[in-house]
């Protein structure tokens, strides 16, 4: 059988390159045009580098506070955030292509669209940023079924655990 640990972490590994590329993305958005939409994208790629140390640190340094209670809804967490973030974005950037900027600033008071404006590589940016949030919520969803599935798989079979996420073998 597949160990869950394996597939989790490597998972982990991809939001995690997801999440870096994601933070240069709105991080030259934000520096171009600080908008919240952006802002919010960039904390959540913070936020996510955070909490996967935490995913994939704690269960095998501190394995008491890895409750599996509280993996699953760091995870769940997350992935809300991603949704959240990459729905924005995405709604922003067709805001600026159709309808000029949304959300400006005095200092940036443009009735052209944004892109013609300001250059094609902040809508780029801005764009890539959706897509890889998108890529990031989907990623999140995974790893908190699969977490839900070791909550439950655990709980049904009886199996007594040390740290909440060690079940047979398997860790998310």
């Amino acid at each position: 059988m597949v160990d869950l640990s394996v597939v989790a972490l490597g998972i982990h590994a991809i939001q995690f390159i997801f999440a870096i590329i994601v933070l240069g993305l709105t991080g030259h958005a934000t520096a171009v045009v600080a908008v919240d939409r952006t802002s919010f994208e960039l904390f959540v790629a913070l936020w996510t580098i955070l909490i996967l140390v935490f995913l994939a640190v704690v269960p095998r340094v501190a394995e008491k506070i890895a409750h599996p209670f509280v993996m699953v809804a760091l995870n769940a967490l997350t992935m809300l955030f991603w949704f959240a973030a990459f729905i924005a974005v995405a709604v922003y950037r067709h805001a600026i292509n159709d309808y000029g900027i949304v959300g400006y600033t005095p200092a940036y008071d443009f009735v052209e669209g944004l892109c013609s404006a300001i250059g094609r590589s902040y809508c780029g940016s801005v764009a890539a940023a959706a897509a890889f949030g998108a890529f990031e919520w989907a990623l999140f969803a995974l790893t908190t079924a699969l977490a839900v599935f070791v909550l439950f798989k655990g709980r049904q079979s009886g199996t007594k655990t040390t740290n909440g996420t060690h079940m047979q073998g398997t860790t998310v």
